[in-house]
């Protein structure tokens, strides 16, 4: 018997994440996994996350809000509180070329880390 390997949504986001090395854990909801990145401070590794409600349609659509703690600190974005991470903030970014990384979650960390280059 074979078990069936998830295709869209957060176990698919999840699945993806590991194949590129990077470790998760669901937090309140949200999948909160690391990323190494070059900030305007130098690299860095950076807790992030994504909420698993705005999965559903992955990886055909990538998730509209990034999430990270207070004490990263981006210009360029619109910001909201996160109400379910205390002290971390949720940034919304445009995802621009989405869909043409043959590993998905590949796209969506250099998105992540592209956005972390911001970071002060």
């Amino acid at each position: 018997m074979t078990s069936a390997v998830a295709t869209v949504g957060a176990d698919a986001f999840i699945a993806g994440l590991l194949r590129c090395d990077i470790q998760t854990t669901v937090t309140a909801s949200v999948v909160v996994f690391t990323v190494a990145a070059a900030t305007q401070s130098g690299a860095t590794d950076v807790e992030t996350g994504v909420a698993m409600s705005e999965l559903g349609a992955w990886p055909a659509v990538p998730p509209h809000w990034i999430h990270l703690p207070a004490t990263v600190a981006l210009t360029n974005t619109n910001i909201n509180m996160d109400e379910t991470l205390p002290g971390w903030v949720r940034h919304s970014r445009q995802v621009a070329g989405w869909g043409d990384a043959e590993e998905p979650a590949q796209a969506w960390l250099a998105h992540v880390r592209s956005v972390l280059q911001e970071a002060a």
